[in-house]
Parts: structure tokens; C-alpha cells; sequence
């Protein structure tokens, strides 16, 4: 019965995750790609889980200790795999979310799409064979409960790799190498799958390992790295920026899924409090330095955040010994490096097929028009926006 509830909160909390995914990108992008945000969320939910269902659970529960790759595909959810298929597809739609709002507003439909299906088929499931407790580095002690490492550092690696090769917004970046801000439409919207991804990290949190100590850890390190934001913004630009105290919540919800329960309070508020002004800096450097386009912060969230996270949660945590927590801290190290080489390595490949195959990005007409008319026929705000383009199928060429 323990096992049952369980697996129910892992998976309604991954959804509660996905629709705050989904929410807050049609929030961050501009009103004329609004539904099209909601379309590519919706339709990546779906290849996730069937790609999961066809290829990933047979390589993450069914592999050898090391590379977690056996060649059985199309196990199905049956039999003895079914206790396994509600927790390991709740990490798959989690790592699937980043992609979406990082690609919004230029990438085309189906490319995108793609990278999902990598994520859910082939990185995520060896990533969490890797450090699941019969893993390699399991056994090292690496500090991934709720998928700090192979979930998030994972997505936000495929998604870094995508943003790369489709481009930046047009307009986005200028010749004398200053980026211009493209805002969203709605803040509110954004803020409220701000409060569902707040939601689902914590039930998500209950059904892990840690239990009711891990939401606990979950919910101090969010209140920390969001006060933490919150003072680096008025510091920085002398007043509370929203949305990079939103990145802070975000971050530090991320960071502490490394070390979850295993965190005393004092270490998820430390925790918490440096990715909320590492994460918020990071997300500015990745813009301006970089020259990174990623309307939803989704590259710095996860990927920043999930590196504070395991770094640190090896020094933080409750109990252990100094020889545990060095090689507990190695494993860290070690699983970033090689899980993020899996998840680029994977992502170069795909996006080196794609880009040889079928345009990466819409036309600039369409980009102009916005992806809800061009992509999906349909306007979020019909009532509210232009209304003197023809439907996308009647348009003259």
C-alpha cells in the first residue's frame, strides 16, 4: 500500500510539474506564441511517455550495472515492470519539460520533438541506471534522490544543445553584441505555473526516499533561494525583479533535489540560498556572455541549479563521515561530467541528423506572425490580436 501511494504521488507530481512547465512558458512568451507553447508541452508529454514505454524502461531497469543497455525494447508496463513504470516515467516528464520553453518562439514543431523522444528513450532511462543504488554510481554515493543529476542536468544539457544549433530569436541578439530583452505577455500566467511547479517539486519530493523530509528540505531551500533572489535583484538593479526571483525559487527547488533528505534544514536553506543568486546570474551570463537565447531560463535553472545542488549536497548533508562525503562528492563530480558528455553527445547527434534533414526553425514570416497562427492555426487571443492574416493554409505563398 506504502509502495502504491507512493508511486501515485511520484507520478501526479511530475504532472502537477509538467502543466507549471506549461503555464509558465505561455506566460514568458510573447502573446502570438502563447498557444503554441500549450501544443509543444501537450504533444512532448505524449512522445515522452511512449518513448519511455517502447525503449527507456527496458534499458533502465532491465540493463547490466554499468551502461544500463540491454537489447529488449517494447517491454510494455506489464508483469513485474509495473511497480517500476510510475517512478521512472515521472523523471522522464520532468526532464522533457525543459526543452519546450527553452526552443519557444523559433524552433519548428517537430525537430523539437525530437529531443524528447532522445531524452525519454535513451538519456534519462541510462543516466538513472547509472545512479540508481544498483548503479555505478549508486554504489559511489552519488547525490541524485529526486534526479538533481539525471533529470535536470540532463534536460538542461540536451535543451543548451538544441538552443545552439536552431539559433536565437530574431532580433534577439544585436551587431554590437548587446542582447535585447524580448519579455513575455504575461506575468501573471508565468507567476502561476511558478506556484504549480512549487506544488509538484514538493509532492513529487513526498513520494521519494526522503519522504516528508525531503519536501521539507524542497520547500526551505525554495523559500531561501527566493529571498535570496529577491535581495540579489535590489541589489543589482535597486529593485525585487520577479522574474529572477522566480529563476531563484526554481533553482533552489532544482539544487535541493540532490540531496533532498539527506539535508538538514540548515543545509537546504545554504543550498537554496546559493542557487538563488547563482542561478539568477547565471541566467544573465548565459544571455550576455554566451549569447544563449532561452526565453524561459530553463538552461541556468536546471543545469546551474542541479550542479549547485550535487556539489554541495555531499558537505551539507545530516550524517556521514569525511571519507563518505569525498566520495560522495566525487561521484558528483563524476556524474556531471559524464551524464551531461551522454546528454550532449546524444543531442550533437540528433540535431547533426535533423539539420541535414528538415529546416531547424520557421521561416522569418512566420516568426514574425507569431508560431500560433503559422504552426497551429489557432490565436491564444483571438478576441485581441491581429486579425488581418488569413488562416496559415489559405495564406498566399
Amino acid at each position: 500500500m506504502q509502495s502504491y501511494l507512493t508511486d501515485v504521488l511520484a507520478i501526479v507530481g511530475a504532472l502537477v510539474i509538467r502543466a507549471g512547465f506549461a503555464v509558465q512558458s505561455a506566460g514568458q512568451v510573447r502573446s502570438k506564441n502563447s498557444a503554441a507553447a500549450i501544443a509543444r508541452h501537450l504533444a512532448d508529454l505524449c512522445v515522452a511517455v511512449l518513448a519511455f514505454w517502447a525503449v527507456g524502461m527496458a534499458i533502465q531497469f532491465a540493463g547490466n550495472r554499468f551502461l544500463g543497455l540491454e537489447p529488449r525494447l517494447l517491454v510494455g508496463w506489464d508483469g513485474v515492470m509495473s511497480t517500476l513504470a510510475f517512478p521512472g516515467v515521472a523523471g522522464v516528464l520532468i526532464a522533457t519539460a525543459i526543452v519546450p520553453g527553452v526552443l519557444a518562439e523559433r524552433a519548428r514543431f517537430w525537430p523539437a520533438l525530437w529531443t524528447g523522444v532522445a531524452l525519454a528513450a535513451i538519456v534519462v532511462p541510462i543516466s538513472r541506471a547509472w545512479t540508481m543504488h544498483t548503479g555505478f554510481l549508486g554504489d559511489m554515493g552519488i547525490p541524485d534522490v529526486l534526479g538533481a543529476i539525471s533529470f535536470h542536468w540532463a534536460g538542461a544539457v540536451a535543451a543548451a544543445v538544441g538552443a545552439v544549433f536552431v539559433g536565437a530569436r530574431t532580433g534577439k541578439f544585436n551587431r554590437d553584441g548587446s542582447s535585447t530583452a524580448i519579455p513575455g505577455h504575461s506575468v501573471p500566467l508565468a507567476g502561476a505555473g511558478l506556484f504549480l511547479l512549487v506544488v509538484g517539486f514538493v509532492l513529487f519530493g513526498v513520494s521519494g526516499v526522503g519522504g516528508l523530509g525531503a519536501a521539507k528540505s524542497l520547500l526551505l531551500a525554495a523559500a531561501a533561494g527566493g529571498l535570496a533572489a529577491v535581495i540579489f535583484s535590489q541589489l543589482r538593479y535597486y529593485k525585487p525583479d520577479l522574474q529572477l526571483t522566480a529563476a531563484g525559487v526554481l533553482g533552489a527547488l532544482v539544487a535541493a533535489s540532490a540531496g533532498a533528505g539527506a539535508l538538514s534544514s540548515v543545509g537546504a536553506v545554504v543550498t537554496g540560498a546559493l542557487a538563488g543568486v547563482l542561478v539568477p546570474l547565471a541566467i544573465l551570463v548565459l544571455d550576455v556572455r554566451f549569447r544563449i537565447d532561452d526565453p524561459s531560463g530553463g538552461i541556468a535553472v536546471h543545469g546551474i541549479g542541479a550542479a549547485i545542488g550535487a556539489l554541495t549536497a555531499p558537505l551539507l548533508a545530516q550524517a556521514g563521515t569525511f571519507a563518505d562525503r569525498a566520495k560522495s562528492l566525487g561521484a558528483a563530480a563524476l556524474g556531471l561530467v559524464l551524464i551531461g558528455a551522454l546528454a550532449a553527445g546524444v543531442s550533437v547527434l540528433l540535431w547533426t541528423l535533423l539539420k541535414r534533414t528538415t529546416p531547424l526553425r520557421v521561416k522569418e514570416h512566420d516568426e514574425f506572425d507569431g508560431l500560433d497562427l503559422a504552426e497551429h492555426d489557432v490565436g491564444a487571443y483571438p478576441d485581441f490580436q491581429q486579425n488581418t492574416i488569413k488562416s496559415y493554409h489559405l495564406r498566399e505563398v
